[in-house]
């Protein structure tokens, strides 16, 4: 049996370890690579890195389906706007790279899940724009109450959709942390589920191959729909691996 390979783009931060201290390092944490593994895919990690900007579809080429993990802000810019003052810094070259690696991957029909920032990515890189800050107008504590620390609450799942199909359930509660959100929805793409003040926490497309994203952290709330939600998007990455095996043969 074919195991599906899951690309993934690695951010940059530093890291310490017995004596080196603050060492800039490409990686992503854990539960991502471990949660992937568990619904059977095989991740890969790919450095964020300028060598990769003018050639995605190499990446592309080594994986059966994309993974956009949560992390840092995207830059403002790559969606017509100025930075919001509580946004992080961010790493040009890993918006780059994924926004260019989702687009290619649309064009290609290849499946593709986001979370949180991930999200945002596949909303920007179609076109959508991001609300920077939402705690400008409501109350930001059940999406992020302390920095650095997991929220939780419940979605209502939009009926009829994907992410319905997925999870069996029309509400539920989940993992949240950010502080940003979708504003304007990406060509193609539809509201899948909602907060229950109105923000948009999934989005995905209207045709095409599976293309989903949520605004929480499946892979910190596995049990039942986080974990259901990566198998969906595993088995649909292993379809396209059995039908690149079929055509090669």
């Amino acid at each position: 049996m074919t195991v599906p390979t899951i690309g993934i783009v690695a951010d940059r931060k530093a890291a310490s370890s017995g004596a080196w201290v603050d060492i800039p390092t490409d990686g992503i944490p854990h539960a991502y690579v471990a949660a992937i593994e568990e619904a059977g895919g095989a991740p890969l990690l790919f450095p964020s890195l300028e060598v990769h900007l003018g050639e995605p579809g190499r990446l592309l080429d080594l994986v059966d389906g994309l993974f956009l993990p949560g992390g840092r802000d995207l830059d403002a810019t790559l969606y017509g706007s100025e930075a919001h003052p509580t946004n992080d810094a961010p790493l040009r070259v890993r918006d780059e790279l994924e926004i260019a690696l989702t687009q290619l991957a649309r064009e290609r029909g290849m499946p593709v899940l986001g979370a949180c920032r991930g999200m945002q990515v596949i909303n920007v890189a179609l076109g959508g724009t991001l609300e920077q800050h939402l705690g400008d107008r409501l109350d930001l504590t059940p999406h992020r109450a302390e920095y650095g620390m997991h929220t939780s609450h419940p979605v209502a799942i939009e009926p009829d959709t994907l992410l319905s199909s997925i999870t069996h359930e029309l509400e539920f509660d989940i993992s949240s942390h950010h502080h940003q959100g979708v504003d304007r929805l990406g060509e193609g793409l539809v509201a899948a589920a909602t907060a229950p003040d109105g923000v948009v926490e999934a989005i995905e497309a209207t045709e095409g191959a599976f293309c989903l994203g949520v605004q929480w952290h499946p892979e910190e709330r596995l049990d039942p729909e986080g974990i259901a939600l990566i198998r969906a998007f595993v088995a649909a990455a292993g379809s396209k691996t059995l039908a690149k095996f079929a055509i090669r043969s």
